[in-house]
């Protein structure tokens, strides 16, 4: 599913906190990992700025014999320039199967990587984003970093408008399946509770049951929800670090706005949950 992960760092304290939760990914199926962070463009100068990517570069290469030593096959990417361009060329040229980017709370003083540079990685990436929520340990300011949401995840939240792009999720919700996830939700918002309009979706929800769970082995529970999208999202439980959301991104009716509008914005800042976002173009996963 995701034999090969690239990690998009910013070098902050959730740094480590996120190398920490790589090993989880096995259960994904990942056996190699490309740390990459971004250095500020080269400037004059030069020797000052090649000496800071060496520092970078020797950082990045300390965390990946930590990973290696766990049996990761590794690389280090240190690009200069604009990282949200630098980060595209490296999943462009190493060709992951997802990007992995650490998410703290929106209300935090600083939040990790999900900013602009992350926004634009969802909003441009041809290949799944997959964003690990990283939070204190403790209450206090000095309390270590973690993620609360390693390994497969205890159940799926897959939001659905019916839409192509929608259905796009689908063969990564078979292949969670197949690898041991066995609780589904799959959910649809509506915006006004027209009679017709939710037997509709009840009833295309249960046909995207029986495509997800045709020998009826899963625990699969169809929602129809009346109220805003991301609220319904996180009510059914995108609360839980246990869960995962997986869903489309760009969306007609459940995430109205291309890519990371604003719902979906929503749902990556507020969600305890981890959050698979699949772009319309991204080619599906190969079987189980």
């Amino acid at each position: 599913m995701f034999e090969r992960v690239l990690v998009a760092m910013d070098l902050s304290p959730a740094t480590e906190a996120l190398v920490s939760s790589i090993p989880g990914l096995r259960e994904f199926g990942t056996q190699e990992v490309i740390l990459a962070h971004v250095a500020r463009p080269i400037r004059e100068p030069v020797s000052g700025s090649l000496r800071e990517i060496g520092e970078i570069r020797e950082r990045l290469n300390g965390l990946a014999d930590r990973l290696r030593a766990e049996g990761f096959d590794v690389t280090v990417e240190v690009p200069s320039g604009s990282p949200a361009t630098e980060l595209i060329k490296v999943a462009a040229n190493r060709d992951p199967q997802v990007i992995l980017v650490g998410s703290r709370s929106h209300t935090r003083i600083r939040e990790a990587f999900v900013g602009s540079v992350a926004w634009e990685l969802v909003r441009r990436a041809s290949r799944p984003v997959l964003l690990h929520r990283i939070e204190a340990n403790r209450p206090d300011p000095e309390a270590a970093l973690e993620v609360r949401n390693e390994g497969l995840p205890r159940r799926i939240i897959h939001p659905t408008d019916f839409s192509a792009t929608a259905k796009r999720a689908l063969p990564w919700l078979k292949d969670l399946a197949g690898r041991g996830v066995k609780e589904f939700t799959l959910l649809h918002v509506l915006l006004d509770d027209a009679r017709e309009g939710r037997q509709e979706a009840e009833t295309q929800l249960k046909e995207l049951e029986a495509e997800l769970n045709p020998d009826g082995s899963l625990q699969v529970k169809t929602q129809v929800r009346l109220g805003t999208p991301h609220e319904e999202i996180l009510v059914e439980g995108g609360k839980d670090s246990a869960n995962m959301v997986v869903m489309g991104t760009h969306g007609r009716g459940v995430l109205p706005e291309i890519v990371m509008g604003s719902e979906s914005r929503q749902v990556v800042r507020r969600a305890s949950s981890s959050v698979l976002l699949i772009p319309t173009d991204v080619s599906v996963p190969s079987e189980t």
